[in-house]
């Protein structure tokens, strides 16, 4: 069984089935999930610290193979690889991206990071095409991607909703699991769902708090905000990271992302709340720097905002796992704001976890205590 179907959930269900095992896909299906609200954008730069991301060699090509076989079976798509673009919010940061970067620093996996010369005629080639300014020059990331988290989600339910190894229901985990280890076979029973399985994996991000299994884990969340912009005459195409990512939808349709904050941590939006209206006006002063004097420049307005507390954890690494008493009761957490890029490959090791094989103690949920 395998409890959540976020990003770290429908890996683990996908690797699982694939594996020939059956599977039993449980969640409460909450709109305001980290994974639903999530942008799914994937790059091997990390911010303006001009960081690689963590293991990216590792997570990278099992991600692009994982998603563009769900893609296959499911005969859909959403999974778009694409390079993306920085636009250098100063002098300062050009430089970095340029010590850093340019000249071949590799990432492997056929990763580049192209960085443009600081002069007028890269200024020019940059914001012409885009309508936007970029005075400090830019750089390309490749490959890059994004993940129709939303698309991606709903065709996972629906495949399994069509093996009747689906089920929508909130469950109480220290109620509804019970554990009994005289039915050897399937000692993990759902009465109320009148199920039973050798197994189950906890994929619940913060919600994992509030149970016993794994109430322990060292997670550390932030909430973080998006927008949903209209705006009328820019031609943007591609993904842009300048002090706000903006991800083009189509139809003059922009997300602009994202807050990190480790004090709200909850998932409310409405006009009337403080927090909600401060990371609003926080989102739209980062999209009027991107943006302003441009052509679209005035000629836009926020359709909406959605919000989620991220499951990240005190050092940023997932917590994989089993239980200390119960070894066959499973966590697969801690991905962030890089679940969709670590996803694929965390279940993998999960899976292999069961069958013997110690994860790395990077990796392990055990590894603060």
């Amino acid at each position: 069984m395998v409890l959540g179907a976020g990003l770290a959930g429908s890996a683990m269900a996908w690797n699982a089935n694939w594996s020939g095992l059956s599977v039993m896909v449980i969640d409460r299906l909450d709109a305001s999930s980290a994974s639903r609200v999530a942008a799914g954008l994937v790059t091997p730069i990390t911010g303006s610290r001009a960081a690689a991301s963590w293991r990216w060699n590792e997570f990278f090509p099992i991600a692009e193979d994982f998603y563009r076989r769900v893609e296959e079976v499911t005969q859909s798509h959403f999974w778009k690889q694409e390079p993306a673009l920085r636009f250098f919010r100063n002098r300062a940061e050009h430089e970095l991206y340029q010590s850093k970067w340019l000249g071949g620093a590799a990432l492997s996996h056929k990763s580049e990071v192209r960085v443009s010369g600081f002069s007028e005629a890269d200024f020019e080639s940059t914001s012409e095409a885009y309508l936007m300014k970029a005075p400090f020059g830019s750089c390309v990331f490749a490959p890059a991607a994004r993940l129709d988290t939303k698309t991606y989600l709903e065709e996972t339910q629906a495949y399994f909703e069509a093996r009747d190894a689906f089920r929508q229901i909130h469950l109480d985990c220290d109620r509804d699991i019970v554990i009994d280890p005289t039915h050897v076979d399937n000692p993990i029973r759902i009465e109320s769902l009148d199920l039973a399985a050798k197994r189950i994996v906890l994929c619940q991000g913060v919600a994992a708090r509030e149970n016993l299994f794994f109430a322990d884990l060292p997670l550390h969340p932030a909430r973080g905000d998006i927008l949903m912009v209209e705006s009328i005459g820019l031609r943007l195409e591609q993904v842009v990271h300048h002090d706000a990512w903006v991800v083009p939808l189509g139809l003059n349709r922009y997300l602009v992302g994202a807050t990190y904050d480790r004090f709200a941590l909850h998932a409310r939006v409405d006009l009337g709340d403080s927090d909600a209206q401060r990371f609003r006006r926080e989102l739209m002063a980062r999209w009027e720097a991107l943006v302003s004097g441009t052509f679209a420049s005035g000629q836009h307005r926020v359709l909406e905002q959605r919000a989620a507390v991220r499951p990240a954890s005190y050092d940023r690494h997932p917590l994989l796992g089993c239980h200390d008493a119960h070894s066959n009761v499973y966590c697969l957490n801690g991905l962030g704001s890089k679940g969709t890029l670590m996803a694929p490959l965390l279940a993998q090791m999960t899976l292999q976890s069961m069958q013997g094989i110690a994860l790395d103690p990077k990796l392990s949920r055990s590894r603060r205590k």
